[in-house]
């Protein structure tokens, strides 16, 4: 197998006066670096091999991301190269997304649920990928071995129950954590690459699990998202959010599966 080009080597491969500075994060999936693009304060993220054998797609973040700027809720792309796995967006100052102080959870809930609704009330684009249901698919077929294939088992009939009740799909972000919330007078929603169709209440869940919300602030959560109840009724959640906790598991597990097959065909 032919290693990645190194991020020094993809860095002089990005057109225009590009200088990269501080790092910022490290993954299995991603390096992220706070860099400069014609003199534009921006980020990049340059992908590591395991990223390539996921099921997300660069071009898709891409799309979906294009397609919400007028949202402004998230990083507007300066600069994209599938092949050689970088993304370059503009750089959002602002703070991780939190409520230390009590009087600020009701209108930062409302103002995070506000900010989901219009992203769940968004178009999906015609040629957006379905990456959560392509994920679910990788998922299944590499972990095929007990423990696991009984995990992924649990995981995906507890998904089929709670996903046919006959609410519509929506466009979704998929990885709404702690790391992918900015706030700055209003939240921001980074890292886009799982982003696609899915049933409203995953990314809802995911919001409620992240931050360990109260029946009385998800409350909140729904007043600002200002849609159906029926979407934050507290036991449909709650199974929500198991679901989530499996599929975490789940996703460490094939990280894992797929780092160990990238050494076995790179020795």
């Amino acid at each position: 197998m032919k290693a990645m080009r190194s991020v020094a080597e993809r860095a002089n491969t990005i057109p225009g006066e590009f200088v990269l500075r501080k790092n910022l994060a490290t993954s299995p999936i991603s390096e992220i670096y706070l860099c400069t693009l014609n003199n534009i304060k921006a980020v990049v993220r340059f992908d590591a091999p395991c990223a390539s054998m996921l099921a997300i797609h660069r071009a898709n973040e891409v799309i979906v991301l294009n397609s919400i700027q007028d949202l402004q809720l998230s990083p507007r792309v300066l600069y994209h190269n599938q092949l050689e796995g970088v993304l370059i967006w503009k750089f959002i100052a602002g703070e991780e997304f939190s409520f230390d102080l009590a009087h600020q959870r009701e209108s930062y809930l409302q103002s995070l649920g506000k900010g989901l609704k219009l992203i769940h009330s968004q178009a999906t684009p015609p040629e957006c990928l379905d990456i959560f249901s392509n994920s679910l698919s990788l998922y299944q077929s590499l972990l095929q071995e007990a423990p696991s294939k009984s995990l992924v088992e649990r995981a995906f009939s507890l998904y089929e129950a709670l996903s046919n009740d006959g609410s519509n799909y929506v466009l979704s972000h998929n990885d709404l954590n702690r790391s992918n919330l900015l706030w700055c007078n209003k939240v921001y929603f980074l890292d886009w690459e799982y982003s696609g169709p899915n049933h409203p209440c995953f990314d809802i869940a995911s919001l409620a699990k992240t931050y360990n919300l109260m029946p009385a602030e998800i409350a909140y959560l729904a007043d600002g998202y200002d849609g159906d109840h029926e979407l934050f009724k507290i036991d449909t959640l709650n199974q929500w959010m198991q679901f989530i906790s499996y599929l975490d598991e789940i996703w460490e597990i094939a990280v894992t599966t797929i780092q160990a097959q990238l050494k076995i065909k790179i020795d």
